[in-house]
């Protein structure tokens, strides 16, 4: 076998580049070395939740879900970066400065790399403990390239994703590659690709869940599916993972105690957090969806007269600095929800999402939703409820991208800050975040977004 050396510090390894950069990178003082040789190497890699979970923070910065009208005081608690991003500047970072979600996010892709170029040929592990452990890595790698995408390439559409720039596709460690963006795609060739031959050698449910499992690929499906206007697809993974029996957490139960940690949650299928916090005012078009009775409002909402608002609460309800942005089973109802929404089903829309939403509301307080509550439109009631269920994470962001494509379902979003107006139009190029230019100095081939 070709072993290879690789840095470790703590559980495997800070990457030697910056940001992506696979032939410049910036050595720094080696904590401890070890050559990967066994499988438990390998095993020792994918249990470090560190390796995997940090990822982006700009999703929540730009979506709809913050304030249209931000005051300079809570323009101060988003901090630069943030600011940047909420007003789909032309850049978002200053000279010297990093991008987190990008390289956090190739970070996630060099070691799922790493993993996969050598758990196969590792020593003393059984052929099911590598497959484990390589169907891991790939979920992992699928996870960030879809963020990736969704981030810095262009929206998808059908007609157009054999000719979109996607991303540089990176499957190997090598740290001399072409980083030329290949069609978009392609990319979502090797998403898909990733998840259909990782999921059968993974166990139905994580025992943590930090660890993927098929629950995790078939929510990951399913929203890939969503993302690609696959809607039949979307549906039947959706039902692949409803057929696993999913849990809802029964919000009512920690109104006088602190909400589950991450790690604890039994709603949360594949850990992963955002790569910092957002403190900023919701905005008052989403916070006017909520029943006054409904828990989401009461519990993970609270009012902060120093930012003119009400701020989003629950990572601080659950002990975390950091918002959950992984997979989750509520996701899961509200996708099934959406594509029967789009068949027109609205008995199954309804059931779907008083499935979840009674979850919502203390018991005496809980009305089920009729059909003639959303038959005037089924989509719109089934993204309301994502609106509801998914506000201040990353979901927001992906959601407002893929709606650009079905006509009024989008909303042009315009900004005030600072005596200026920002507007998010469909079709806008700003729906693509920037390359960071340190990125770009270094490799110039990998191009800037369209800005």
């Amino acid at each position: 076998m070709n072993n290879k050396r690789i840095k470790i510090y703590s559980a495997l390894t800070v990457i030697l580049m910056s940001a992506l950069s696979c032939r410049n990178y910036v050595e720094i003082e080696e904590y401890g070395t070890r050559t990967l040789k066994s499988t438990n190497d390998y095993q020792y890699i994918v249990n470090n939740k560190a390796n995997f979970e940090n990822t982006s923070i700009f999703p929540i910065a730009s979506s709809d879900d913050l304030t249209n009208v931000l005051s300079a005081a809570a323009a101060n608690r988003l901090g630069a970066q943030n600011l940047n991003a909420y007003l789909w500047s032309e850049t978002f970072l200053g000279d010297n400065q990093q991008d987190a979600g990008w390289n956090n996010l190739y970070k996630h892709v060099y070691i799922a790399n790493e993993v996969l170029a050598g758990v196969m040929d590792s020593e003393n592990g059984t052929i099911n403990q590598k497959q484990v452990i390589a169907s891991e890595a790939k979920v992992h790698r699928a996870f960030a390239y879809f963020c990736l995408a969704n981030q810095y390439a262009p929206i998808y559409d059908p007609s157009l994703a054999a000719t979109q720039a996607g991303l540089p596709l990176l499957l190997t460690p090598s740290l001399f590659q072409n980083l030329t963006r290949v069609p978009l795609q392609v990319v979502y060739a090797q998403i898909l690709d990733d998840l259909v031959t990782a999921v059968d050698a993974l166990p139905n449910k994580p025992r943590f869940n930090n660890h993927p499992s098929k629950l995790a690929v078939y929510i990951l499906l399913s929203r890939v599916h969503l993302v690609m206007r696959n809607f039949e697809e979307a549906g039947k993974y959706a039902d692949m993972a409803l057929a696993l029996d999913p849990q809802l957490l029964n919000v009512e139960e920690f109104l006088a105690e602190t909400y589950p940690q991450p790690l604890e949650d039994p709603e949360l299928v594949l850990s992963k957090m955002s790569a910092g916090s957002i403190v900023g005012p919701v905005n008052s078009e989403v916070l006017s969806l909520y029943n006054d009775t409904d828990l989401r409002l009461t519990y993970f909402m609270e009012e902060d007269a120093s930012l003119g608002g009400f701020k989003y609460m629950k990572p601080t309800k659950s002990g975390s600095f950091f918002t959950v942005v992984g997979l989750s089973t509520p996701e899961i109802y509200l996708n099934r929800a959406e594509v029967y929404a789009r068949d027109n089903n609205a008995l199954k829309v309804v059931e779907l999402l008083n499935i979840l939403r009674e979850k919502r509301f203390k018991e005496t307080d809980y009305i089920p939703l009729s059909v003639a509550d959303v038959q005037n439109d089924l989509l719109q009631a089934v993204i309301n409820e994502r609106r509801r269920e998914f506000v201040c994470t990353e979901m927001r962001w992906y959601d407002m991208r893929r709606l650009t494509l079905d006509g009024k379902y989008f909303k042009t979003v315009t900004r005030e800050y600072d005596g200026q107006k920002y507007t998010l139009e469909a079709g806008s190029p700003r729906f693509v975040f920037p390359v960071n230019q340190e990125i770009l100095n270094l490799n110039p081939e990998i191009g800037q977004s369209p800005r």
